[in-house]
C-alpha cells in the first residue's frame, strides 16, 4: 500500500512539473505570436504607433484563436485543481495577463478590444473557479473516507475487544472458580480438590479453541458464522457453565451476526452469574422467537454482589444489543439480578 501511495504521488508530482512547463510555453508562444502579428515594439510597448497594423497570418485564423483560448482556458483550470497555491496564483496570473495583452491588440472580427479582454477574463475566472470547486470536493472525499475508514477500524478493534473479553473472561473464569475452589477444599479433602484438575484442564482447552475459532474468524475476515446450532450451543453454554441453569429456549435459525450477538450475551450474563453472584442458587436462561425479534433473559437469585466489578461486560453487551437496534436492561431485580435484551430480526435504521 505505502508503494503505491510513493507511486501515486510521484505520477502527481510529475503531472504538476509538467503543467508548470506547459504553462511556461504557453504564455512564451502567446507572446510571440502577438509579436508577430502586431510587432514586437508594439508588443512591448516600444512603438508610439496606435494603429494596428495586421498583414495575413495564419495566426488570426479564428480557428487558431479558439483552439489557443480554450488550452489557456485548461491549463487554468488545472492549476486551481491540481497545483499547489503558491504555485498556480503566479503562474495563472501571468499566463492571463499574457492573455489579456493579445485579447487587447490582436484584431477581432466579431469583438471590440475591450468585449475581448473582458470574455478571456471572466472564462479564466470561470474556470479557477471550477477548479477550485473541484479540489474542494475532492478533499472532501478524502476526509469523509478517511472518517469512515478510522470508523471502521474502530469498531472493528470494539468487536475484537468485546469477542476477547466474551471468550476468554467465559473460560477463564470457569477456571478460576474451580481452581479456587479446590484451594478451598484441599485442606480438607486432597482427592476432592485434584477431581476438580480435570474440569479446570476442560476449561483451559475449550479456552484455547474458542480462541482459535476466532483467531480462523479474523483471519477469514469474519465471514465465518459464531455458531451453526444455536440452541444446541446454548444448551451446552448452560451445562458447561457449573451453574445450575434452567433453560427455555424456542429458536428457529437466525442470521449470523444476531446468532452470535444471542450466544455472546448469554455466556456474559453467566459469566457474571459466576463471577459476581456468590451465593446464586438458580439461572434461568429464557431465549424465545417472536414475529419481529429474539428476546432474551438470565436472571438469577444471587443477592452478593460487589458493587463496582470494574469489567467491560455489560458494556459490551449492551454494545452488542445498540449495533443490532435492539434493546437491553442490566440490574438487580430485589431477588437476584436480571439480563434482558430484545434483538430484533432486521437491523432497525
Amino acid at each position: 500500500m505505502e508503494a503505491r501511495l510513493l507511486r501515486s504521488t510521484g505520477v502527481g508530482e510529475i503531472r504538476r512539473r509538467l503543467l508548470i512547463v506547459v504553462t511556461v510555453l504557453l504564455c512564451v508562444e502567446i507572446f510571440v505570436v502577438t509579436g508577430r502579428i502586431i510587432g514586437f515594439d508594439r508588443a512591448i510597448h516600444l512603438s508610439n504607433t496606435r494603429g494596428i497594423s495586421v498583414g495575413s497570418s495564419v495566426f488570426t485564423h479564428p480557428l487558431v484563436i479558439v483552439i489557443e483560448a480554450s488550452l489557456v482556458l485548461v491549463v487554468v483550470f488545472a492549476h486551481a485543481w491540481r497545483t499547489r497555491p503558491l504555485v498556480a496564483v503566479p503562474l495563472v496570473v501571468v499566463l492571463v495577463a499574457v492573455v489579456d495583452h493579445a485579447a487587447f491588440f490582436r484584431p477581432h472580427p466579431a469583438l471590440s478590444r475591450a468585449d475581448a479582454v473582458q470574455l478571456i477574463t471572466f472564462l479564466s475566472v470561470v474556470m479557477a473557479a471550477a477548479g477550485l470547486l473541484l479540489r474542494m470536493r475532492e478533499r472532501s472525499r478524502a476526509a469523509l473516507a478517511a472518517a469512515a475508514e478510522e470508523r471502521a477500524r474502530r469498531d472493528e478493534r470494539l468487536d475484537m475487544a468485546r469477542e476477547l473479553h466474551d471468550v476468554v473472561a467465559h473460560h477463564v473464569t470457569g477456571m478460576l472458580v474451580q481452581a479456587q475452589a479446590a484451594l478451598v477444599v484441599a485442606q480438607q479433602d486432597r482427592d476432592r480438590a485434584c477431581a476438580m484438575l480435570p474440569g479446570i484442564v476442560e476449561g483451559g482447552t475449550d479456552a484455547l479453541g474458542a480462541m482459535s475459532a476466532m483467531v480462523r474468524t479474523l483471519r477469514n475476515n469474519g465471514t465465518d458464522t459464531a455458531t451453526t446450532d444455536l440452541t444446541a450451543d446454548l444448551h451446552q453454554l448452560a451445562e458447561k457453565s457449573g451453574l445450575p441453569v434452567r433453560t427455555s429456549i424456542e429458536l428457529t435459525e437466525v442470521r449470523p451476526e444476531l446468532g452470535r450477538s444471542v450466544l455472546r450475551i448469554v455466556q456474559e450474563a453467566l459469566t457474571n452469574v459466576r463471577k459476581h453472584a456468590f451465593d446464586a442458587t438458580s439461572v434461568e436462561v429464557d431465549v424465545r422467537l417472536t414475529a419481529d425479534a429474539v428476546l432474551l433473559s438470565v436472571v438469577d437469585n444471587g443477592r452478593t454482589r460487589p458493587a463496582h466489578s470494574g469489567g467491560f461486560g455489560l458494556v459490551g453487551m449492551k454494545e452488542r444489543v445498540s449495533e443490532l437496534g435492539g434493546r437491553f436492561f442490566a440490574g438487580a431485580t430485589g431477588e437476584g439480578w436480571l439480563v434482558t435484551a430484545e434483538l430484533p430480526l432486521e437491523v432497525r435504521a
